[in-house]
């Protein structure tokens, strides 16, 4: 019973019992460990006098300091022999897999979180001597492996968050960090990358529906181009990870295994509608338990930290702050000067100001608190320094969504799981495995709070027993009758072999292109948008006239629409498809992220119509009441939300439902808005089709206009120093005063100006892997 462990009742035998039977299987019985963490939460003193021991049995040999008993002394032993055959502290499951990765050619495992698979990948990282290829979901991902690696290897290793074969004169091996999407750049360097491993990271992206063909489209594609290459597939809390051995017929030199080893415990409480808090076990039938006081608050006022798994439309109408306000009144402000800064620069990238109408960052406020948000339309710039944030210890709390359970590495002391809506099994015990930090700190054993809602108890108790498997057929071989119209090209493509990887598209769809005849189009939008080697500028634009940027945008449509094997788009597609141009044409004019927010802002929120009545008052003509009843009639402008394109089965939403007055602007909501566009539909929907039409206008007319627009297109920037230097992983917005600081750069490498002295040490630091 949970009383008998938290009183203390024979709790020596249940410790002994555990470490019997952890030696015997290994960690693997989740009760058990939820037992060792009451018996250590209530009776440390005792559970004390086992520690050493118990750590030694689960195989955490870098927690241990010194052997204290007979068998922890046998561990030891066991522990150095790892060592000395593979040179790293490893535990009993990392040896494994590391092995396994070793002498197999193919091999897929799952594992818990928290049970050092980001160890055993930065070892891997460091010993392939060959180029290396990390698939993961999500460019948040992407964005953590990215500062993972850099960290781990030297300057002449060349590591990028895409594909691109520069530096050619320094680099010995290059690491590409991509997702499946971007990783159709890999196979026009078929010839020059020696392409040693592909580790394919939170591999069950394969069973999502539209995005698994892609997945799966891309892991057939590199056994077909680079066949020598070792495939590792990782996946958390799978039951069978030999399926995707199975379903991409990889069988030779093979091995799978799942672990079913854990390193951290867990405590498990729900909340009851008085607010009190109890806990109970989710892996046997016991007694609830009254806990007392408020594990939240508990957390907090100690020191540690809080995960809150929220839906994105609760962050969105702002339903945390209302149902967690208690809590973020506990949360100060913030004086850490590394912190501040980290938030003046968020302030600065998103442009922020509590000084305009509508222009007031809700999520900044909180960060000032120690409070962030986190989820998948945040900017991935912005992302990155949240990430930072709470890594600092900065985060108190960290409002989710689902986007941190793509492995994102960010533990915390406890984790509250609000929203259970659409949430599968393996989501939710990644998300348990969130809760408890796997410290360095020897000889002690971890453990973490998981808190739900009472509602959701026997929702939670249901899925926490159930095992996830994986569909050991791919999408790829199923009838082409149940593959969505859309994806059918790629389908065919993978089948056929036939694709276009300079254009970045399969033949049939260029054949497409070529046959449209969007010559004309293509002459119109180049004769009105582009001046010699620049495009217009944004007041040039709307000096253009309303016909003729309809007809601008109606080019555009039809140039897009033409790569489809449709004639047409739905009327929810073309909603998303004209909100989106003017972003395209914003970016085509080298708008930096915050100008473009500025813009979108003035044009939601009536900038001219509110000048017009600020004139008026100033003026006298109207009075101040006057003014601010009609200002509250002023209605945000209609704008649909953002989503990949083609979808034919897309719903049309508006971004501010009914019809809200302008002082009712909510600019968080521009932001997460705004990268949606720039990033699913420009980035990876319009830029490729857009860009290998102008390619093949050049290719018929030698018209450098076409160059030019789809350099503006693709890179947002026609110079071509700063188009090397994205070329090279530096942001965009960082691309001019770098190039101010260069004497020539080209795709053999970057030579910079002697004298750098005037560079701050942020500066430095990010230009630091490029220099002698």
């Amino acid at each position: 019973m949970l009383s008998d462990l938290i009183n203390g009742t024979d709790i020596r035998k249940v410790i002994e019992d555990a470490i019997s039977e952890i030696h015997a299987n290994g960690p693997v019985n989740q009760n058990t460990l939820q037992k060792l963490s009451y018996i250590k939460k209530y009776n440390p003193e005792i559970f004390s006098e086992y520690e050493n021991t118990l750590l030694s049995v689960m195989g955490l040999f870098y927690k241990l300091d010194k052997p204290n008993s007979f068998i922890s002394s046998v561990y030891s032993n066991i522990g150095l022999s790892i060592q000395d055959q593979f040179g790293k502290p490893f535990t009993p499951m990392q040896a494994s897999v590391y092995k396994a990765i070793l002498t197999k050619k193919y091999y897929s495992f799952s594992a818990p979180t928290s049970t050092g698979k980001s160890h055993l990948f930065r070892e891997l990282i460091q010993d392939i001597d060959k180029d290396i290829v990390i698939v993961v979901p999500s460019r948040a991902l992407i964005a953590e492996f990215f500062s993972i690696v850099l960290n781990l290897v030297s300057k002449e290793v060349l590591v990028l968050q895409f594909v691109e074969n520069v530096n050619q004169h320094n680099a010995e091996r290059r690491i590409f960090i991509i997702t499946p999407e971007r990783g159709i750049e890999l196979f026009k360097y078929v010839n020059e990358f020696e392409i040693g491993l592909f580790l394919f990271d939170e591999a069950q992206i394969s069973e999502e529906p539209i995005r698994g063909i892609s997945f799966d489209a891309f892991v057939r594609r590199t056994e077909k181009v680079f066949p020598n290459a070792k495939k590792v597939f990782a996946h958390p809390f799978v039951a069978n990870p030999e399926a995707q051995i199975l379903k991409h017929n990889l069988k030779f030199n093979s091995d799978s295994k799942s672990f079913k080893q854990n390193n951290v415990g867990k405590i498990f409480a729900f909340k009851e509608d008085d607010g009190s808090f109890k806990y109970f076990s989710p892996y046997q039938k016991t007694k609830t338990v009254e806990v007392g006081y408020d594990i939240i608050a508990r957390t907090l006022e100690t020191g540690g930290s809080v995960l809150i798994y929220v839906s994105k439309s609760k962050i969105f109408r702002g339903g945390h702050i209302e149902d967690f306000g208690n809590y973020i009144e506990m949360c100060t402000k913030l004086t850490n000067k590394k912190a501040l800064k980290i938030i003046n620069d968020l302030k600065s990238y998103i442009g922020a100001s509590n000084n305009q109408l509508g222009k007031t960052s809700m999520f900044l406020t909180l960060m000032a608190k120690g409070i962030v948000v986190h989820h998948g339309s945040m900017p991935l710039k912005a992302r990155l320094m949240i990430e930072q944030f709470v890594r600092l210890g900065f985060a108190r709390i960290c409002f989710a969504t689902s986007t941190l359970n793509q492995g994102i590495n960010m533990p915390f002391d406890c984790v509250w799981i609000d929203h259970f809506s659409n949430m599968n099994e393996l989501t939710l015990k990644n998300l348990i495995g969130r809760a408890g930090r796997t410290s360095n700190k020897k000889d002690h054993f971890d453990y973490g709070y998981t808190v739900i809602n009472k509602e959701n108890l026997r929702t939670f108790k249901s899925r926490v027993s159930e095992e996830y498997t994986l569909v050991e057929e791919s999408k790829l071989d199923q009838d082409k009758n149940d593959i969505p119209e859309d994806l059918s090209d790629l389908v065919d493509a993978i089948k056929t072999d036939t694709f276009n990887d300079e254009l970045h598209l399969t033949n049939s769809q260029v054949e497409r292109l070529v046959n449209s005849n969007l010559n004309s189009n293509i002459k119109y939008l180049l004769d009105n948008l582009i001046d010699g080697t620049r495009t217009i500028t944004a007041n040039q634009y709307y000096e253009i006239g309303n016909s003729k940027r309809a007809q601008i945008k109606a080019k555009l449509k039809s140039v897009y629409i033409s790569h489809l094997k449709r004639s047409s788009l739905t009327k929810a597609e073309q909603s998303v498809l004209s909100a989106s141009i003017p972003l395209l044409l914003w970016r085509v004019q080298g708008k930096s992220f915050s100008e473009t927010l500025s813009l979108r802002h003035s044009y939601l929120t009536k900038r001219d119509d509110r000048r017009a009545l600020l004139r008026q008052l100033k003026e006298e003509k109207i009075t101040q009441t006057k003014f601010n009843h009609e200002l509250d009639k002023l209605k945000i402008t209609y704008s649909v939300q953002p989503s990949s394109l083609p979808n034919h089965k897309l719903k049309q939403i508006p971004l501010f439902p009914g019809t809200r007055s302008v002082k009712d602007f909510d600019y968080d909501r521009l932001i997460y808005d705004t990268y949606d566009y720039i990033d699913k539909v420009i980035s990876l929907s319009l830029a490729d089709p857009l860009c290998a039409a102008l390619t093949i206008y050049y290719q018929d007319t030698e018209d450098d206009r076409a160059k030019v627009f789809k350099n503006y297109i693709r890179y947002g920037t026609n110079n071509e120093t700063e188009i090397w230097l994205m070329k090279y992983g530096f942001d965009a917005e960082d691309t001019n005063w770098i190039a101010e600081n260069i004497v020539h750069i080209d795709e053999m490498g970057i030579i910079f100006k002697d004298d750098l002295s005037h560079l701050t040490v942020d500066q430095i630091t990010q230009i630091y892997r490029y220099l002698p």
